[in-house]
């Protein structure tokens, strides 16, 4: 997959959840920091060849967005070197209406007039409908405003009957994967998108650093072995399964290391040791995968472990 202008996409992407603050528009915004420490970092990240994203204008009530834009007019990328994704999240859009609202604002903030792909959770499918859901999203690649269409947070099933609907402009499915959080794997949604050729894009892969906490031994004995750190490591891994992890960071020494990650590559009987990895005493949350009400979001893998372990 290439950007408009016809750059091949980075292997690793922009987190951009976290920018402008903590938080989606039902929440109150933490850890927010000055807008130059975001913009200074996006723009040394756009300058560095990182050139990928997911967003959403409910992430940090709009600042994501506006303060991504305001990194690339200052950056030496155009608009077109870069692979955009509009992600649209029910928690944040209460109706129909609401979501079309959000679709347009995204290209007046952007002042853009499409998107690289529109991407939606299976949440918002099932809220709103399949057909209604579909519909839009057939409207906007028709008219030329999305190029693409993804899912998150999907299940092996809804995985299907997406790519089903919209075959080869079914770009890729976002889902969660860390060292510890194996669950998405092993339902085997990640398997299903390969099989499928639907790109695997990986959110939270390092859990903001809380991984780095637990200072697993494999992850010290690998970070040794090669000279890396326990997170280069970990994206380095990730990177080999051929999926693309997003990391968010403000600081340029940890934005070198994320590029870095990339850099080496580790035995195969090393990376056989990643894949196989589980951490004792994990005892996930029931997860609702079809949406039926019959368990915790999936997403409270990624924002739990700590509860359950």
């Amino acid at each position: 997959m290439k950007t408009l202008s016809g750059k091949t996409i980075s292997k690793i992407g922009i987190g951009s959840y976290g920018i402008g603050g903590l938080g989606h528009r039902d929440m109150n915004l933490t850890q927010k920091s000055k807008d130059s420490k975001y913009t200074d970092a996006l723009k040394y990240t756009l300058d560095n060849g990182i050139n990928f994203t997911e967003i959403a204008l409910g992430y940090g009530h709009g600042q994501s967005l506006s303060l991504f834009k305001k990194a690339l007019d200052q950056s030496s990328v155009t608009r077109e070197d870069v692979f955009l994704t509009h992600s649209l999240y029910p928690r944040d859009l209460p109706d129909l209406s609401a979501i079309k609202n959000d679709i347009e604002s995204f290209y007046t903030v952007m002042d853009t007039d499409y998107a690289d792909s529109t991407l939606v959770t299976q949440g918002l499918i099932m809220q709103f409908g399949e057909e209604d859901t579909y519909s839009l999203l057939e409207d906007l690649l028709d008219q030329g405003k999305t190029r693409f269409v993804s899912l998150s947070n999907a299940s092996p099933v809804w995985v299907a009957k997406f790519h089903e609907r919209f075959g080869a402009k079914f770009y890729a499915h976002e889902g969660h994967l860390s060292f510890e959080i194996r669950e998405v794997q092993d339902k085997g949604v990640f398997q299903t998108c390969d099989e499928l050729n639907v790109h695997n894009i990986i959110w939270r892969p390092l859990r903001q650093n809380r991984t780095l906490k637990h200072n697993w031994d494999l992850l010290v004995e690998l970070s040794e072995k090669y000279n890396k750190t326990q997170n280069q490591i970990i994206l380095n891994w990730l990177c080999s399964l051929g999926y693309s992890p997003m990391v968010m960071s403000t600081s340029k020494s940890h934005i070198d290391e994320n590029i870095k990650s990339i850099w080496f590559e580790m035995d195969a009987g090393d990376y056989d040791r990643m894949n196989k990895f589980r951490p004792a005493g994990y005892h996930p949350p029931t997860v609702d995968w079809e949406g039926l009400h019959g368990g915790d979001d999936v997403v409270t893998l990624a924002n739990g472990f700590e509860q359950y372990i």
